[in-house]
């Protein structure tokens, strides 16, 4: 019977593994290895340390989903970002309903009491499904949204640094309400930046990518973002490119997480 030699990788010593620790090991089963090492550092927080930018000298404390759809609270929670759950996380909004929910405190942000659809906002806004993955009629999760709602108030009342990540879709622009929303926040509480991110068409197949400064104001930033991949069916970039480019401007600042205040 003939004898089958399996390849064989050999640890260097700058590698700091012992040597001979891998000689039996099947190539395929070092690659899998290095595949899973290299996706879980990639989803997580341990990204390279080297962001700089503070908050009016702070490093940031918290950081904030405020929609307009699922996509920035997705990219957070990957990136083990998320401490805790917001009132825009897991809804379909507008900037100008955000607007409109800080500006009223959030006195209507909930539909009457028994009820799913939010009317009222689908006349306003245009938004016929806004409660995606709880549903305000059920108890339970009208409580979740109340919680919500008032961990966020208390929020505004800290001190602490805060960056708000706000990502929308082509049909549904950020620029119309940005300076008022920069203000807005600023006046609700102190360190505070807002991170826009206005995605645009996909073109060239995704071969033509490209995030460009759009407006800046009080330090909070407006991007314009050509992604690699479209995520408006599944509510995630298939190509893990685009959330990495998202995340590299999130991970510009210094990042020091607390839990809920």
């Amino acid at each position: 019977m003939s004898e089958t030699h399996l390849p064989v990788r050999r640890a260097s010593p700058q590698s700091g593994i012992k040597p001979g620790t891998y000689d039996l090991t099947p190539e395929f089963l070092i690659s899998l290895r290095t595949t899973l090492r290299r996706y879980q550092h990639r989803r997580s927080s341990k990204m390279p340390g080297y962001g700089t930018r503070e908050i009016n000298g702070h490093r940031v404390r918290h950081t904030i989903a405020m929609g307009t759809h699922c996509l920035p609270a997705t990219i957070l929670k990957h990136a083990e970002l998320r401490r805790y759950a917001m009132p825009f996380d897991w809804i379909h909004s507008t900037p100008g309903m955000i607007r409109h929910c800080l500006e009223n405190n959030f006195e209507d942000f909930l539909p009457a009491h028994g009820e799913s659809r939010h009317l009222r906002f689908r006349d306003r806004f245009g938004l016929q499904d806004i409660f995606l993955h709880h549903d305000p009629a059920n108890p339970d999760d009208r409580v979740y949204y109340v919680r919500a709602i008032e961990r966020f108030r208390t929020l505004l009342k800290s001190r602490d640094a805060k960056l708000i990540v706000m990502i929308s879709r082509p049909s549904n622009p950020i620029s119309w309400h940005f300076p008022e929303l920069v203000d807005l926040l600023n006046r609700m509480t102190t360190n505070v930046e807002l991170l826009a991110i206005q995605l645009q068409p996909q073109r060239d197949k995704g071969e033509s990518v490209g995030m460009e400064l759009s407006q800046e104001r009080k330090g909070s930033r407006l991007y314009d973002y050509r992604p690699v991949s479209d995520e408006s069916a599944l509510g995630y970039f298939p190509d893990v490119m685009d959330e990495l480019m998202i995340l590299r401007l999130i991970y510009q600042y210094h990042i020091d997480l607390v839990d809920a205040p």
